[in-house]
């Protein structure tokens, strides 16, 4: 049954990172475009990169998607979830949490801060207030992850 549990904390850890990988090449190639429009600048030779990066991130996020609810059938199969989402996970889904909320309010800090110097849309601003605040608590949910599994080590 460990053995299994231990499978299942791997799968979820891979798809966590999917999707924020796959968030941040999507929403990233949608903000270069959103300021490379804004500006009135052209990518030349790197145009085909934006978009197959944002292909692959659209994609992967789906993907991603599509893949939790397999996951999540698999975890209620093995009436596992009591046990995966035990005391040290509800603890690091909250550091988690609090890690992205203090993300965002320094971002937003920043762009007002970036406003006074440089013009630009509300799109630019909301998207990257976006990319942060799905990628910051992903990141820091699957450090602290990572990190645990070191200290059982």
């Amino acid at each position: 049954m460990e053995d299994q549990i231990s499978k299942l904390i791997r799968q979820r850890d891979r798809l966590l990172t999917l999707a924020a990988v796959s968030f941040l090449f999507w929403q990233g190639a949608q903000l270069a475009m959103d300021i490379a429009q804004e500006g009135g600048w052209e990518f030349g030779p790197f145009e085909l990169v934006v978009h197959l990066c944002l292909l692959a991130g659209a994609l992967g996020w789906a993907g991603a998607s599509f893949l939790f609810l397999l996951y999540a059938s698999r975890v209620q199969r093995s009436k596992a979830q009591s046990v995966i989402q035990d005391e040290l996970f509800c603890h690091n889904q909250r550091i988690a949490i609090r890690f992205g909320f203090m993300a965002l309010i320094a971002a937003t800090a920043l762009l007002l801060a970036a406003d006074l110097l440089v013009d630009f849309s509300a799109t630019i601003a909301l998207r990257a207030l976006l990319i942060i605040g799905i990628t910051a608590p992903l990141s820091r949910f699957l450090i602290l992850g990572r990190d645990d599994l070191e200290d059982e080590s």
